[in-house]
């Protein structure tokens, strides 16, 4: 072989070896290059998925035994519903002589109450509503309590929502009123899948001593019950609003190419 055809051999093989050398590093750079972008989008979509990450708020909207159930002499609820650890944010609004509606100013009416709220900016995820004993003294007639009921229930919307019912035994017209208007909560209920109704009428019925002398509110005793009853229910409320058993997808990020 002449000396041109040698080197013109040497410079084709170098020309091989830089023109691989080449396609090696161009492999490098694109395969960086993915992990890079895949990474970035993974990390994108786990910061939009925490930015979005829901707040859920339990209400409970009450009257004068709420407001017992939370005095810190007496129920104390708010810190035991904190310490569950379940509802990011706990609020028990209790106010004396609260109706569940009509023509009285926004604390003492619940309807006004929870738009309140709402104009407010807080959106509860599930409510214990503990209204209906100061609407007793206003009329004993169903279609008073059913508007009254469904008012509320219309305004608070799809969430979750429990509704305590109530017992009177002050005179035998509140007693009478009280088994009227539970009849009406149980059947109004039914015509809302998110509603249930927790039989306090029952229970206080079984334990008469928690009655107060003036036998509308509650003793210590009572209102440690009270709370104890809102607590159990804020453990099932939070059962409804995020299951015990849910089905995820993982989404994972790309770390190998083909070679």
């Amino acid at each position: 072989m002449c000396v041109a055809q040698q080197r013109i051999g040497a410079t084709h093989r170098h020309c091989n070896c830089v023109s691989n050398v080449g396609n090696a590093l161009n492999l490098r750079v694109c395969r960086t290059l993915t992990l890079v972008v895949a990474t970035l989008i993974s990390c994108n979509f786990v910061g939009n998925a925490r930015a979005v990450e829901p707040t859920h708020t339990l209400l409970i909207l009450g009257d004068s035994i709420t407001w017992g159930a939370n005095y810190k002499g007496f129920g104390n609820v708010t810190p035991q519903l904190q310490a569950l650890n379940t509802f990011d944010k706990v609020i028990v609004d209790g106010a004396f002589s609260r109706n569940i509606s009509g023509p009285a100013n926004t604390l003492r009416n619940g309807v006004k109450t929870y738009a309140k709220y709402l104009k407010e900016k807080v959106r509860p995820s599930a409510v214990i509503v503990a209204l209906g004993s100061n609407d007793l003294q206003g009329s004993i007639k169903v279609r008073y309590y059913e508007d009254r009921i469904r008012e509320l229930l219309t305004l608070i919307g799809d969430i979750p929502v429990v509704w305590v019912n109530v017992l009177r035994i002050d005179s035998q017209y509140y007693v009478r009123a009280s088994a009227v208007f539970n009849r009406v909560l149980d059947r109004v209920a039914l015509d809302y899948p998110n509603v249930s109704v927790v039989d306090w009428h029952t229970m206080i019925s079984a334990n008469p001593k928690w009655f107060a002398f003036d036998k509308l509110h509650l003793q210590p005793v009572g209102y440690r019950a009270r709370a104890t009853l809102y607590i159990e229910t804020a453990q099932n409320l939070w059962n409804v609003v995020v299951p015990t058993t849910t089905t995820t997808t993982t989404i994972v990020a790309a770390t190998t190419i083909p070679g």
